[in-house]
């Protein structure tokens, strides 16, 4: 995995799992990160590796009924195309304030289920000093959206996760649909489950 792809990666899970703590050092962050890619690139002249990026509209995956269906503050989406050169398009569904509640990503990739796939990203809050954080990442799968998994965990010093986290990955074969939410934590867990399952249920037609 290059250096450009783990920046990436850490800017998608910032987006994914804390997208109600829009501050403005997490802003600051996600600039610093940015830069610190572009960064590398100069100095080496090294350059992403190319990678098949979907064609779609990532803000066709879901349309604003289905949004406001679960998340009625929802007002309109923005597609994002900081993450393009990395072969992931992006969605961000926001308020009337401009505050983004969910995020939508499609990408092909190589990764081998949506359950492991999960997990991965579950390490973006979770203690990694303490290896037995992750494992207190509840991982739930559908079987009826085929190869689907999500977790919804808010924060918990004493289980070593350290923030808010709501995902859900559906995979088919390489094609890929990622939902993060940080509305979500603050609902019941049982509910904010089946609301990934509504949405997955709509998203995975587009694979």
């Amino acid at each position: 995995m290059n250096s450009f792809f783990l920046v990436a990666t850490a800017a998608l899970i910032t987006i994914a799992t804390c997208a109600d703590a829009q501050t403005a050092a997490q802003a600051q962050a996600l600039k610093e990160a940015t830069r610190t890619a572009k960064g590398i690139r100069e100095m080496t002249g090294a350059k992403p590796v190319a990678k098949e990026l979907p064609s779609g509209d990532p803000c066709a995956i879901l349309s604003l009924a289905d949004v406001q269906r679960i998340l009625p503050a929802v007002k309109g989406a923005e597609r994002s195309k900081r993450l393009e050169e990395y072969g992931t398009t992006e969605c961000g569904w926001k308020d009337a304030a401009g505050k983004v509640l969910l995020v939508v990503q499609e990408s092909y990739d190589d990764g081998t289920n949506a359950k492991d796939e999960a997990l991965g990203m579950a390490q973006g809050f979770t203690d990694p000093l303490r290896p037995q954080s992750l494992k207190n990442v509840r991982i739930e799968s559908f079987p009826s959206l085929g190869d689907a998994a999500a977790f919804v965990e808010t924060a918990d010093p004493k289980r070593g996760i350290l923030g808010d986290g709501a995902f859900m990955e559906i995979r088919k074969g390489r094609h890929t649909v990622s939902i993060g939410s940080g509305e979500l934590p603050h609902r019941d867990r049982g509910a904010a489950l089946k609301a990934f399952e509504e949405l997955g249920r709509v998203a995975v037609k587009r694979l």
